[in-house]
Order: structure tokens, then sequence, then C-alpha cells
């Protein structure tokens, strides 16, 4: 690999670290911001800030276990929390088409950048990430 290769390549990684970085501090502040019943942070006395935690369905399964609930009432949260999960991976499997063309557009933007053998580099590099991902 030339020099300006590894370089290119070391930018190119160096910019989706940031990148990435950066889109998980801002889901992070984005969540952190929604008001998530129940699952403030803090014990009650009003010093912890107003932040709040995203809920966590095995946390939350345990703490209703704790309720003595009924056998009735135990299927009908394990529907509901059956029901939640699939909303929420429907929810993100339609968003997917959306992420995926960002990301190939930044990726097009990153192969404008290069030159022919860098280009060639960068491509095998996707096909790889591709067969990861499948």
């Amino acid at each position: 690999m030339t020099r300006g290769a590894r370089r290119t390549a070391v930018v190119v990684l160096l910019a989706v670290f940031l990148v990435g970085g950066a889109a998980g501090w801002v889901l992070e502040e984005v969540l952190e911001e929604m008001d998530w019943p129940g699952a403030t942070v803090g014990d009650g006395d009003g010093d912890d800030g107003g932040r709040h935690e995203v809920p966590d369905d095995d946390a939350e399964e345990d703490f209703l276990e704790t309720l003595g609930l009924t056998r009735s009432q135990l299927d009908s949260v394990d529907r509901l929390l059956d029901e939640r999960e699939d909303r929420l991976e429907a929810y993100w499997s339609a968003r997917l088409p959306d992420l995926r063309a960002l990301i190939d557009s930044s990726r097009m933007g990153i192969r404008a950048l290069l030159n022919e053998e860098q280009r060639a580099a960068y491509d095998r590099w996707l096909r790889g990430q591709r067969e990861l991902d499948d």
C-alpha cells in the first residue's frame, strides 16, 4: 500500500470513528431528554438533575415480578412486552433504508476523494464489510 493510500485509509477510518462517536453522543443526549416514566435516576430528592434512563425490558420484567402479579397478569405483561418489542423492531426496520442511504451517500463522497488505486482498495474493503453484514 502506498503512503498516500495509507494516509487516506487512516483519514477515512478516523472520519468513520468520529461520525460514529458523534452519532452515539447525539442519540444518548436525545434519549436522556425523553421522559421515561418510572426510570428516573437518583434517590427522589431532586438532586438527579432531572436525568432519566432508557427503559430496560429485563429490569422492567424483574421489577414487575416483585409485585406478586397473578398468572393472568404475568401473561398479559409478557404479551404487551412482546408487542412492544415487535413494534420497536418494525420501527427500526422501516428506518434502515434511510440509514443505508445516509451511509451510501457519505461513502460515495469518500470515493470521489480517492484516486483510482485508493478507490479499488476502498471498494474491496466495502465488499468485505458487506460480507460481514450478511
